[in-house]
């Protein structure tokens, strides 16, 4: 079993984690403490976790700019 912590800091934690919620699989927790989002996964194989890791920062970015564009407007 493969495992990885990804952490992220920044003003908008808390909605980007409401973001990922719907996302959330067996493997996967969720922490939120103040502007830190803290996710930890883990997988059998190296490829799917690289595939996980990507698909999880890709999903932040795109909450991160939907919060940047509703923001501005």
């Amino acid at each position: 079993m493969i495992k990885a912590r990804l952490v992220f800091k920044g003003k908008n934690a808390k909605e980007i984690a409401r973001s990922l919620e719907p996302d959330n699989l067996q493997n996967m927790h969720l922490t939120i403490e103040d502007d830190c989002l803290g996710l930890e996964f883990s997988a059998e194989k190296i490829g799917t976790m690289l595939s996980t890791a990507d698909d999880i920062l890709m999903n932040i970015k795109v909450a991160k700019e939907t919060l940047v564009f509703a923001e501005e407007r």
